[in-house]
């Protein structure tokens, strides 16, 4: 499988909702499915002082068996995780790990018990990467308020997880592509209006066999459902990045924002417009680079 190009790897390098939180809840930002969330700038600092840097091709294995016992966090490129065995037998709902996220090692980090899953590089990757143990020992020496910070990521990852089997067990299939969509617009959408008409432009999230194995479709299924949304929702490709009125995702957004319950904290906007127009207004860090706060200590 080919690299993306220069451009789509600058693209995914800026990383929205990296700052500090601001409260115990986590970044502003609603749950959505298949992107792990960014990590919060404490636990990243602890990569970038003691992790030890790896790189990967396109297709390459980042964990040697099973059995994981390291975090790995990205640091350029896309890696994705699907439960499968070594001896190849898969299934679906690959998620997907950009720049500025762990691609791999919070499911068993207390336990330490295996995590049935298979985890790759999808592009040519560079990642940092720092064994559980000395985790560990960073963690417990840290403030408690970054203990905290550190289950409630843990939190969001699982929901993250939790609303993607929702949406698979629950939805078609161009709704779980709309749903890829809608979660890779929150993080790398730029709009723009269009002969009236809101769109987004976005680095394409994966290649179209990587998101067949997310959705659980047939390639066949995935180029149907593009050409639907070229038909009637203006979605265009060039090159790498992709766009389309972003009206097309707002029954997704209204069946989220019922899904959470009329209580949820925090709520979803009505229109998904205004939840991907606070999203870009976020500010953006590179995966590398911390808050002054965090560069001058914990």
């Amino acid at each position: 499988m080919r690299n993306f190009s220069d451009k789509w790897l600058a693209a995914t390098q800026r990383c929205r909702f990296a700052d500090d939180w601001p409260d115990w809840s986590g970044p502003r930002m609603p749950v959505v499915p298949w992107v792990v969330p960014p990590m919060f700038p404490a636990a990243r600092r602890i990569f970038l002082e003691q992790g030890e840097i790896r790189e990967y091709e396109s297709g390459e294995p980042i964990c040697p068996n099973i059995q994981v016992r390291h975090f790995i966090y990205v640091l350029s490129g896309l890696t994705g995780r699907v439960a499968a065995t070594l001896e190849g037998q898969t299934g679906a709902s690959m998620a997907l790990s950009p720049p500025g996220r762990l691609a791999t090692g919070n499911l068993n980090f207390n336990s330490g018990r295996p995590a049935i899953g298979r985890y790759l590089a999808l592009t040519k990757t560079k990642c940092l990467v720092i064994s559980h143990d000395s985790v560990r020992e960073s963690i417990w020496k840290a403030r408690p308020e970054y203990l905290r910070q550190c289950f409630t990521y843990s939190e969001i990852i699982n929901l993250t997880d939790r609303m993607a089997f929702a949406v698979m067990g629950l939805l078609p299939a161009m709704d779980r592509l709309k749903s890829v969509l809608l979660a890779w617009a929150l993080y790398y959408g730029t709009l723009s209006d269009d002969n009236g008409k809101l769109h987004v432009t976005m680095p394409a999230p994966c290649r179209n066999q990587n998101l067949a194995d997310m959705i659980s479709a047939s390639s066949v299924t995935i180029d149907k459902l593009f050409a639907d949304l070229k038909n009637n929702h203006g979605f265009r490709r060039k090159s790498d990045f992709i766009s389309f009125e972003v009206d097309a995702l707002q029954d997704l957004h209204t069946w989220m924002r019922r899904a959470d319950g009329e209580d949820a904290k925090p709520q979803r906007p009505k229109w998904v417009a205004d939840m991907l127009i606070a999203a870009q207004e976020e500010r953006t860090m590179r995966p590398d680079e911390l808050p002054e706060a965090h560069r001058r200590s914990l």
